[in-house]
């Protein structure tokens, strides 16, 4: 009786500061954005052409905070910062020289967007959210888990408030991963070591103060199965998810919305079909009036509850 009832109010405690740390949330357009691009396959992703649709955007929805693109290739171009000048390119699964590629490690991409944002902000005590596509959301992920983990080569602590994903195989992605043998296309292949880690150890990883997370798949993205990138089962059971997002949106066959369509599809008009899953009533709903992808991110990177 005694060890139920303390266990009982350890989870009630456990509860409260939780809620306590949700409940410092700015819910303003006032904080910077990082944005980070997905994969390429020659290793020169072009921010400009990445991100610019979703900055004017969310600029004139209110956002007043700095955007930052990330370039982590070292063909990347029209970039706002390289996430190599922080933290050193010999540690955390690291290699030769300064550049990175296609073969570069995840684990040594997640280590320096780490330090990048904990120099920039984290430390001065400024909060940050994050809009990835496709492989810049494992990239995030991964440098939340190992900090939350106290890992001794990441920073104390991230002051992440939010982070969407679009497109990203929290999962694994489809077939054009097992006929290439690059680094990065071998870790996105379900089952891979990395992804398997990050079910294990980056589950819902959460900055200081919290991070809400929201997860974004589609039916018609031909590179990531829609499932796998909303984190959840096929059937939507929540008995085997991918990621313990607290919002994921499944975007049906009728929005015909693929890969790269995430970070175009500017409409603010409320009419796309979806499934839609909150953590706060724990369920999985239909729904024909939904919001498109960008003005989806900007509503979650804004409030808790979106």
């Amino acid at each position: 009786m005694f060890r139920a009832a303390a266990l009982l109010l350890a989870l009630v405690v456990v509860g409260a500061t939780a809620g306590a740390a949700d409940a410092r949330r700015s819910d303003n357009r006032k904080k910077p954005v990082l944005f980070i691009h997905g994969f390429e396959l020659d290793g020169d992703a072009d921010c400009a052409s990445n991100w610019n649709p979703m900055k004017r955007k969310f600029r004139a929805w209110g956002h007043k905070g700095k955007f930052w693109t990330i370039a982590y290739y070292r063909g990347d171009t029209n970039c706002a910062h390289w996430l190599g000048h922080h933290g050193r390119h010999s540690r955390h699964f690291g290699h030769r020289g300064r550049a990175h590629g296609t073969n570069t490690n995840l684990r040594h991409l997640g280590y320096h967007l780490a330090w990048t944002i904990w120099n920039h902000y984290s430390r001065r005590g400024k909060r940050v959210d994050v809009v990835a596509h496709s492989m810049g959301g494992l990239i995030i992920r991964y440098a939340l888990a190992q900090t939350q983990r106290n890992h001794r080569r990441f920073p104390p602590y991230l002051l992440v408030e939010d982070v969407v994903t679009m497109g990203t195989p929290h999962g694994g992605a489809r077939w054009f991963t097992i006929f290439c043998s690059l680094k990065q296309c071998r870790q996105m292949r379900m089952g891979s070591d990395f992804l398997v880690w990050l079910e294990r150890n980056g589950w819902n990883p959460r900055g200081r103060g919290g991070t809400d997370w929201s997860t974004f798949g589609s039916t018609d993205d031909n590179i990531v199965p829609a499932d796998r990138a909303a984190g959840t089962a096929r059937d939507r059971s929540p008995i085997h998810d991918y990621i313990g997002s607290c919002h994921k949106v499944w975007y049906r066959g009728a929005a015909n919305i693929g890969h790269s369509d995430f970070k175009t599809k500017t409409s603010k008009r409320i009419t796309a079909p979806v499934y839609r899953f909150n953590c706060q009533d724990g369920a999985w709903r239909k729904d024909n009036d939904s919001h498109w992808p960008v003005r989806r991110a900007d509503l979650a990177v804004t409030f808790g509850n979106r």
